[in-house]
């Protein structure tokens, strides 16, 4: 089974999505800490402002974490429709996309608390509007190629939105 977490920034889907894989033993891969490990400049530049990597490059990196991989939860990827259009052409299809929705103040709130050079207000705020902008488009097209999506509301502590999460993923996967 895939399970894909998307949401905006500091919506919770990786905290949520990395504590569901050591539940379930599950790899969780995540294309953002992947790239935050790197020690490349050109990557570490990169990732000091809002701008998303290429979608070729990115979607090569996600499926070459996926060789042999049965069950799996994927962190905050897609991000752009065209990077949903190779997942499913490399045959990556998720059973369910589970989207954490938490509002933009609170996500300031959050991030500030986080204290990652990248996550200056500015920052935030247009990768916000990216999300936004982007996650219909990138939900329909994946649910036109066979996944489930449900919504999570994302504000809470760590424990309920974690618990909130499990329980909406269990009633989608049984439905």
């Amino acid at each position: 089974m895939i399970l894909v977490f998307m949401g905006g920034p500091g919506s919770g889907k990786s905290t949520v999505g990395k504590r569901l894989a050591e539940d379930l033993k599950w790899p969780w891969i995540s294309l953002g800490e992947i790239l935050r490990q790197s020690k490349e400049p050109w990557v570490i530049e990169r990732l000091k402002t809002a701008q998303l990597f290429d979608d070729e490059m990115s979607t090569n990196l996600l499926y070459s974490q996926l060789s042999g991989v049965k069950d799996v939860i994927i962190d905050a990827f897609p991000r752009t429709l065209k990077q949903a259009e190779l997942m499913v052409e490399r045959n990556i299809k998720p059973d369910l996309v589970v989207e954490m929705v938490v509002p933009l103040e609170e996500v300031k709130q959050r991030l500030a608390l986080r204290g990652r050079e990248q996550d200056s207000e500015a920052v935030i705020e247009e990768r916000y509007a990216m999300y936004e902008q982007s996650k219909t488009e990138i939900l329909a097209y994946l649910v036109g190629n066979g996944a489930k999506a449900i919504a999570v509301n994302g504000v809470g502590t760590q424990d309920e939105v974690y618990r909130r999460a499990v329980l909406n993923i269990k009633e989608a996967i049984t439905k």
